[in-house]
């Protein structure tokens, strides 16, 4: 790409900017990777929706590339060698979104606060790092999901459900709950 390329730039503002109906074929590609690793297709469009706007051609002010905002690091970690080929970097997207999924036991918010700010971000602060941009970018991907219409699966997430935690019980047997 030559410096004089127009590249569209994301920015935290345009996050809030997102296409009401995506595209059929990044649509399809989106609930393909979902399925693949096992996430919720409509959590897949939400975090699409609010990092690019379904705009395959984004580029952030930080290296982020394509529908999911990718660090080509990141992406090339999770097998996409190209970010910017919207399969490659969907399917790299949402595999990197199941393993923080996987991390942090289902808990939706620190796996989000994760996708956007790291997981060392996330660990350090115990949860949603204090970093205004990944508040609010927490916030627009969960408003997105829980929207009514978004296809979310009632059964994964609820707004009011605590997030599935491992515990040791007295006899160091392992429980999951989510009470």
């Amino acid at each position: 790409m030559s410096a004089h390329s127009a590249v569209p730039v994301a920015s935290p503002a345009s996050m809030a900017v997102a296409s009401a109906s995506p595209p059929d074929r990044l649509e399809r590609l989106a609930r393909e990777a979902a399925e693949r690793h096992k996430v919720d297709p409509a959590l897949v469009k939400a975090v699409i929706s609010t990092e690019s706007g379904w705009n395959p051609q984004a580029v952030s002010r930080k290296g982020a590339v394509g529908l999911m905002q990718l660090i080509p690091e990141t992406a090339q970690r999770y097998g996409g060698r190209n970010p910017y080929d919207p399969a490659q970097n969907v399917d790299a997207g949402t595999a990197y979104l199941r393993v923080l999924l996987d991390r942090y036991n289902g808990d939706l918010t620190k796996s989000l606060a994760a996708y956007n700010a790291g997981e060392g971000a996330v660990d350090h602060s115990g949860g949603v790092p204090a970093y205004p941009e990944t508040q609010r970018y927490v916030q627009k991907v969960t408003d997105a999901y829980f929207r009514p219409g978004s296809g979310r699966d009632p059964t994964l997430w609820s707004p009011r459900r605590p997030p599935v935690r491992k515990e040791v019980n007295s006899n160091g047997r392992v429980v999951f709950t989510n009470e």
